[in-house]
């Protein structure tokens, strides 16, 4: 017996594999606080279970003020930081929550997080048989530095999500909106002109689309500065309808 109840129309919750009742619970809980507008809630359209680009998180909070990316760890450990940074990429805040009886892997989830946290952070938690839930506080582009590693960061065709359109990045300057990346202490709005990253137009924050700087930064530019740690995206690609996201 597990000590708690799952009631209601629970199948829109479940997941594809084999899924314990605790993991269960709580996102039928999610969405019981959100039927009763009871903390912790948010706006927006609460999609559970659903693929979002090529990843399906346990619960997505999508059109709010922000869009929510909710992890719920009860039992199994994830690839965190991988992860954290497709969410981010993505246009996600991101919230791990984990079983309270499983705190050990919060362990795991600090180590493989922590060399590029930046600032305040908590994990959130939940306890089937007290009713309990807390989500925590999110894992932001404030808080969280996201280094760039591969070049395939400005390559359109190669970021997930985007290869079988699942997804879509934001059309800007004639090209695709990469987001806001800081170059080796530059800052620039990064928007590739190809598919495969061969050219590139840039932005300084606020300066008009008309003003777009052909061939800055260059292909192999950007190649050196990524080979030699030089580059952090500071910001998600571009979501369509909200131009200078960030």
């Amino acid at each position: 017996m597990s000590g708690f109840e799952i009631w209601g129309d629970v199948d829109k919750f479940r997941t594809a594999g084999t899924e314990s009742v605790e993991h269960l619970w709580a996102k039928v809980e999610l969405d019981r606080r959100r039927e009763a507008e009871r903390e912790p809630w948010f706006p927006g359209e609460y999609r559970f279970e659903k693929k979002f680009a090529d990843r399906v998180p346990d619960c997505l909070v999508y059109g709010g003020p922000v869009n929510r990316w909710i992890e719920i760890v009860a039992g199994s450990d994830q690839p965190y930081r991988e992860k954290t940074r497709e969410a981010l990429r993505l246009g996600c805040v991101v919230h791990w929550v984990f079983h309270t009886e499983h705190r050990e892997q919060q362990s795991a989830a600090r180590a493989a997080l922590e060399p590029e946290l930046e600032g305040p952070f908590e994990f959130g938690e939940y306890d089937p048989r007290a009713g309990e839930l807390d989500v925590g506080t999110p894992i932001t582009f404030k808080n969280y530095a996201f280094p760039v590693e591969e070049f395939a960061e400005f390559q359109p065709e190669e970021i997930l999500g985007y290869r079988k359109g699942k997804a879509r990045i934001a059309r800007r300057a004639c090209g695709w909106d990469l987001g806001l990346f800081d170059l080796a202490g530059s800052h620039r709005r990064v928007i590739a002109m190809t598919r495969d990253g061969r050219r590139f137009k840039s932005l300084s924050p606020g300066q008009p689309d008309e003003d777009a700087v052909w061939d800055f930064p260059t292909k192999d530019g950007v190649k050196s500065l990524t080979e030699n740690d030089r580059v952090t995206r500071l910001g998600p690609v571009g979501q369509p309808g909200n131009q200078d996201s960030r």
